[in-house]
Order: structure tokens, then sequence, then C-alpha cells
């Protein structure tokens, strides 16, 4: 990976974080995480808040880049990405059009499913079907599709806000309703054994590239449990147990999601990786995590570099490409 001199960015750099998500704690972890890592490498990196000044602040502040750390709406579903485009600021992450569609965890899936990417079975029930058409109706049949262990998630969203995990009919209606507290849409998808891997794409100047793939384990009875995922007893990250070959091919078929959904500068798909090296696609996050107990940083250091050296190259990568 090239090296870059600080000097090369010659002006204050936003790591824009926080919003008015959901995700607005993990957002903020994020973007603590990463304006310590750039100034530790001489950056003036300096972060902002996603309010109604926003705009007028980085103009004012004649920011030459930024760098979004919003998670979930506002921030993977193409609105900040908008914003920064209105105002010609360069900045890292893929552009408004392409968030918007991978930001749908359904839609994104069929685009991968019909390039050859193994995605989970799944269905899509919105909240409106689920009242109109009422439970009783529906949940035998999607059980019957996808079998007694499914996982209900939201359609739009992460940090594992409002994902369940469920055994048996009986308790599928209430992981529903659980659920359209944060999105009025919901997938239903088969429950898959194996390990979670993620894998962190990057793009650099010698091309599309993958860091080390990353081995996630949670703590028994944790494993769709949002503040475990950012609790350090209850998460570990290791190198995956699997061969060079299975490794090189779950890295090979995340650049490919990367491509197929539009993506730029940084992608992280996330795997279910059985025994016998079958795998699926859980989902291709737009902007991944940055916490200390997110998988980035730690892809970066597997790698042999820092988190701070990533973002900085592409930083300079944007400020040189332009807005």
């Amino acid at each position: 990976m090239s090296f870059v001199s600080p000097a090369d960015l010659s002006g204050p750099v936003a790591v824009i974080a926080g919003g008015l998500s959901h995700e607005r704690d993990v957002s903020l972890a994020s973007g603590r995480n990463l304006v310590r890592g750039l100034r530790g490498l001489g950056v003036d990196a300096h972060a902002y808040d996603f309010d109604r000044n926003l705009l007028h602040t980085l103009e004012r502040d004649k920011v030459v880049a930024a760098l979004p750390a919003l998670h979930g709406q506002f921030g993977e579903d193409g609105e900040i990405q908008t914003l920064l485009e209105l105002i010609s600021l360069p900045y890292v992450g893929s552009r408004s059009a392409a968030c918007r569609l991978a930001y749908d965890k359904g839609s994104s899936r069929e685009l991968l499913r019909r390039s050859g990417i193994p995605v989970p079975d799944s269905v899509g029930l919105s909240s409106h079907t689920f009242r109109d058409i009422g439970a009783a109706a529906l949940m035998e049949h999607v059980m019957h599709r996808l079998g007694e262990r499914v996982v209900v998630k939201p359609s739009r969203g992460g940090s594992a806000l409002g994902v369940t995990g469920v055994d048996g009919l009986a308790a599928l209606p209430s992981a529903l309703v659980e659920t359209y507290a944060y999105c009025d849409d919901a997938l239903v998808e088969r429950f898959y054994t194996g390990v979670d891997v993620s894998v962190v794409v990057l793009e650099t100047d010698e091309g599309l590239t993958s860091l080390s793939p990353v081995a996630i384990e949670y703590e028994r009875g944790h494993e769709f449990d949002f503040s475990a995922r950012y609790t350090a007893e209850f998460v570990s990250l290791t190198r995956p147990e699997v061969g060079d070959e299975l490794m090189a091919r779950i890295g090979e078929v995340a650049r490919e999601a990367h491509r197929v959904l539009g993506l730029r500068d940084v992608s992280r798909s996330d795997f279910i990786v059985a025994e016998d090296g079958t795998f699926v696609v859980l989902e291709t996050a737009i902007t991944p995590g940055t916490t200390e107990t997110s998988v980035f940083p730690f892809a970066c250091t597997a790698s042999g570099t820092t988190l701070g050296a990533v973002t900085r190259d592409l930083l300079l990568r944007a400020v040189r490409h332009g807005a």
C-alpha cells in the first residue's frame, strides 16, 4: 500500500460523525477513532456532527476533504453524500446513487444473487403487510419456506439494531414487531450455521484489494445483541481458521460484491462460512465501523498497516480525484 506524507493533505479534513440515526453513539465512537488515527500521522483532522450548520461550517473552515463516519440513516442511505456532492467537496466513500441502492438489504441482495454471489434465502415483510394480512396467515408459510430457525432484521440499518434470532413459530411475530421499531420493512432469513467472517475492501492506486479476512466470535447468547458488538468482553476478532484457498475466495467475492453494488473507496462484506467451506454474503456495508471493537481497524493491523494510514490514503485519493 502506497505511503502518503501528511503534507499532501494541505488543509483541514472533516470526519463527519454522530448524526440523527439510532446508530449515533456507534458513529461518534467511529469518528473519535478516525480523528485519533489521522492526527497521529500529522493530518489536520477534526470531528463534525451532522446538523443544520454542517455545510456552512465545512465551507467556513475551508475543509479540503470529508470522511463520513455516519452509520445508518443519513449516513449510508445517500443523504450525507448528496449534501457533499452539492457543495462539491471531495469525500471518501461511495457516491449517493450507489448508497441508496446498497443500503437496502433486499435490493442489494437481489443484485448480488443475480451476479452469482450466494446470499441467504429470505422473505421481505413490510409492517403494513404484517398488520393488514395478520401474523397467523403469514408465519406458518414463512417458517415452512425458511425453516424453524430464522433471523429477523431491518431491511435498512446496521449495528445489529433490531436483529433477533428466532427459534420456532411462536417467537416470530414479536421479533418482527421489534424490528419494525427500527424500519418499516423487515427481512426474515434462514439461519445459517458457521463462522462470522468479514472482509474489508479498499480501492488503492494499485486497484481493488481485500484486507485480511476477520473472524468474529461472540459470547454465547450475545450473537444478536447490539451492546455485545461494541463491548470487548463479549466479542473477539481473530484470523479465520480456514485454508488459504478459501480465504482467497472470500476476498475475491467481497471485491466482486463491491463492484456489483457500484461502491467506491471502501466497503465491508459480512459472510457466514460453514464447516464444509460453503458461504453466504449477509450484507455489504457502505461505511464500515471504526470503533475499537470493529472489524476495519483489526483488519488493517492484520494486513500490516493501520486505520490511520489507510484512511489518510483514501482522503488523498479523494482530494486528487475531486468532488
